[in-house]
């Protein structure tokens, strides 16, 4: 069994071509990004790696760079369009920022409000 873990980010309304109205949700994963790779032995690499982790969280502190130095990056998981009758068939209400796990066993695919 697959489980991924995420949050709802988006959540749509559209007009279908039919006139009918569809919605969107989408669902993202947060992955930790890696930090930077410095390599080499000599004097310079050894100072970049004792600075580099001070510079970002300078960087983290301040308001206007902090949310883009989070650390963590979305990683889209699951988009799906369904019809109100869908929507309302689905169970919970999701709505945007709400945790759930997308749970995949066997071909059948299950999506959970956390």
């Amino acid at each position: 069994m697959i489980t991924i873990k995420g949050y709802v980010v988006s959540k749509t309304l559209v007009n279908d071509p039919t006139g009918g109205k569809m919605i969107a949700i989408q669902i993202v994963e947060e992955r930790e990004t890696p930090g930077p790779v410095i390599t080499g032995t000599d004097e310079t690499s050894q100072m970049m790696r004792d600075v580099m982790p001070l510079v970002q969280q300078l960087l983290r502190s301040m308001p206007m760079v902090g949310p883009l130095m989070s650390g963590k990056v979305p990683i889209p998981r699951l988009l799906i369009w369904l019809n109100e009758d869908e929507a309302e068939a689905l169970g919970p209400r999701l709505d945007v920022g709400d945790a759930v796990e997308i749970r995949i066993d066997n071909g059948k695919l299950e999506l959970v409000k956390v």
